[in-house]
């Protein structure tokens, strides 16, 4: 197997927020979370993968390629068409106008990853290089890999939108520990391919949801769980795996693992 570390980025629109890193190394056919963390700045997370040290595979979730002034990308439309009815998994829109436009941080990532050898994937033509680095979303990832028929509703933002004050702290901790039941059972099973190892790392991380106390440790929570997930995409990417592609080359491509078949395939 690969001897290539599997990164993972749950990256911030802004250094207001924290980026939930995690990191999975190969023991044989299995998987190991080696190191998860999270980190602010931009040279922090860069410094956090220590993109000069060996072979590795980068899965960001982040639009990294935004060339559109207004609108969404194809690559957003086409995730809409394949995942938001009835998965209710479509990403947000991303232009030069918006925030996540504005920051460009998906793109500030790909370029200090650029000074180490990275290259963008965007297309499965570019599979081959040694250090790699692509956008994913985990929505759309864990709709895949756990044969969901909707998304799994963890996520602050979405909390947030659809219930009173009183009852947010619950509802994001009920969806986190579903989230985690769902990881047990589809990535952690013996039948797994690949597997995630339980003990050490994986276990502490698997654990938070039970141990959160307040509103601020579920966020940090959710970042890590989403950079896990990040994770384990590159580490479908590093087994050859069927990819879901959507997008433009050029114009930014979402890629996740395919295993229902929703989307289409990495061309």
């Amino acid at each position: 197997m690969s001897e290539r570390r599997l990164i993972g980025i749950d990256l911030a629109w802004g250094e207001q927020n924290e980026s939930g890193c995690a990191e999975l190394v190969w023991d044989g056919d299995d998987l190991i979370l080696k190191r998860c963390k999270l980190r602010r700045s931009m040279d922090e997370i860069v410094k956090w993968i220590k993109p000069d040290r060996g072979d590795w595979v980068v899965a960001a979730d982040a639009p990294i390629v935004i060339r559109n002034a207004e609108g969404r990308r194809p690559a957003e439309h086409e995730a809409n068409e394949y995942y938001r009815y009835p998965f209710e998994a479509g990403p947000y829109p991303s232009n030069l106008n918006l925030p996540v436009g504005k920051s460009q941080r998906g793109g500030q990532l790909l370029v200090q990853l650029r000074e180490s050898g990275g290259e963008l994937v965007e297309s499965a033509a570019h599979l081959e290089g040694q250090r790699l680095v692509f956008e994913t979303y985990p929505h759309i990832a864990m709709v895949e890999l756990f044969h969901l028929r909707k998304s799994i509703k963890y996520k602050s933002g979405w909390i947030d939108d659809h219930y009173p004050v009183e009852e947010r702290f619950d509802r994001q901790l009920e969806g986190q520990q579903e989230l985690v039941g769902h990881i047990r059972e589809h990535l952690c099973s013996s039948d797994a391919c690949p597997r995630l190892l339980p003990g050490g790392k994986l276990d502490e991380l698997l654990s938070l949801p039970d141990s959160s106390r307040t509103r601020a440790d579920l966020k940090r929570c959710e970042d890590l769980l989403d950079g896990l997930v990040c994770a384990y995409t590159a580490a479908w990417l590093d087994i050859g795996g069927d990819l879901v592609g959507l997008g433009k080359v050029g114009e930014g491509v979402i890629i996740a693992p395919r295993v229902q078949g929703i989307g289409p395939l990495l061309l």
